[in-house]
């Protein structure tokens, strides 16, 4: 019989970064694969979407580890790395760190004067690549304005032609609520973003430079156009979910002409016919309302299936929706069977049963579940069998 298994669809990959492409053809693509690609693994995912003219994940571990299994496409690190010796490892690997804090500005600033003016005496054409990071209104990572003014007003000498060789060629920031359409926040956001980006350019070391900039995540690529800018930073779309499945009515990636990527899948491993009033599972919190049958499917919290999915979460047996009932268990779910039997579809031990992805949106799992498709996604277990087609 069949373990739980991830079916992860290449093509459908593929598909979604070429929908990113189509709604913004004027930007290039730096394709978010932290966290091992959203749970869908990361060097499958990375060769899949080749054609992104950049990476992204969030620390350095992830992005050697790319480099060691072959990787050799740009990848952009956007907590970026706290000494000088991860910068050197960053440039030894050709990684591009984000800058978000004094502390790391200070931190390249001595490895610029050590290591990269004895490096340069050996290879006349060795630079180091590096963006700022903003905060333009998220409070989590990035050089608040005051931060960014003092840099300009007391550093600006570091920008000169004498450090030519560690280059600022990009800023960023990131939206706190793109996935909320109307949020005025968005319009503040972006607006400031622009003013620190002119102030930047007004410094006179720095003002015939070509530094590029970016902002737009999944949401802000469908709704906000106008935060494209040179680079997109697509994470969740390129999955196949959309990032407004908290939006009311909840959209899913269907609705943004995404296909879904991951199918979650397991199988009947039980067939129990129940009396009216039999209760199902720990707790006894779930109780027949008339003789029916029940279906046990082998997954369960130890696979990475929500604990706290309640009941009449989706399942699809036979192409057909039926309900969890009773509380997830470590490694089984119990299932009200009746649609199916209503449409005299014959059942057996060892039927599928699809518990996210092609036919059934993780949107809709995530919702009855109290939580986000993001966490469905990264938290399946090693128990998993991943398949890619």
């Amino acid at each position: 019989m069949k373990a739980v298994t991830a079916n992860i669809n290449l093509q459908a990959l593929k598909h979604n970064l070429e929908r990113v492409k189509e709604l913004a053809p004027n930007s290039k693509v730096i394709s978010v694969i932290k966290a091992d690609a959203y749970g869908h693994g990361v060097l499958p995912v990375a060769n899949a979407l080749s054609a992104s003219d950049c990476f992204a994940v969030a620390r350095l571990d992830e992005a050697c580890y790319l480099r060691e299994q072959g990787i050799k496409k740009k990848i952009f690190l956007l907590e970026g790395v706290y000494s000088i010796k991860e910068y050197r490892l960053c440039m030894e690997s050709q990684f591009i760190p984000a800058i978000h804090s004094i502390e790391q500005f200070h931190c390249l600033q001595e490895f610029a004067a050590k290591d990269l003016v004895f490096l340069s005496q050996y290879d006349n054409e060795l630079q180091f690549k590096y963006w700022l990071k903003l905060d333009t209104g998220m409070h989590r990572l990035g050089l608040s304005g005051d931060e960014l003014t003092y840099i300009l007003e007391n550093e600006s000498d570091f920008f000169n032609e004498v450090n030519s060789r560690c280059l600022l060629t990009g800023i960023m920031s990131h939206f706190s609520c793109a996935d909320e359409m109307d949020n005025p926040e968005n319009d503040s956001q972006r607006l400031q973003f622009n003013q620190q980006y002119s102030q930047l350019l007004a410094i006179p070391t720095i003002e015939n430079k070509a530094i590029t900039k970016s902002m737009a995540n999944s949401a802000a690529i469908l709704t906000i156009p106008d935060a494209h800018f040179d680079w997109l930073r697509p994470g969740i779309m390129l999955y196949g979910i959309s990032p407004f499945e908290s939006s009311m009515p909840m959209r899913t990636g269907i609705d943004e002409q995404l296909m879904p990527v991951m199918t979650l899948s397991s199988c009947l491993i039980a067939i129990k016919k129940l009396n009216k009033g039999d209760c199902v599972g720990y707790g006894a919190t779930w109780c027949c309302p008339q003789d029916m049958t029940i279906g046990v499917i082998a997954i369960g919290y130890g696979d990475g299936y929500p604990r706290h999915a309640s009941a009449g979460t989706p399942v699809v047996i036979h192409h057909t929706e039926v309900p969890l009932v009773g509380r997830v268990s470590m490694d089984m779910i119990t299932v009200d069977l009746t649609p199916v039997i209503e449409k005299s579809i014959p059942l057996k031990v060892g039927d599928r049963a699809i518990l996210w992805g092609d036919g059934l949106p993780v949107e809709r799992v995530s919702q009855k579940s109290d939580t986000i498709a993001y966490e469905l996604l990264c938290q399946l277990t090693q128990r998993v069998h991943f398949e890619y087609e």
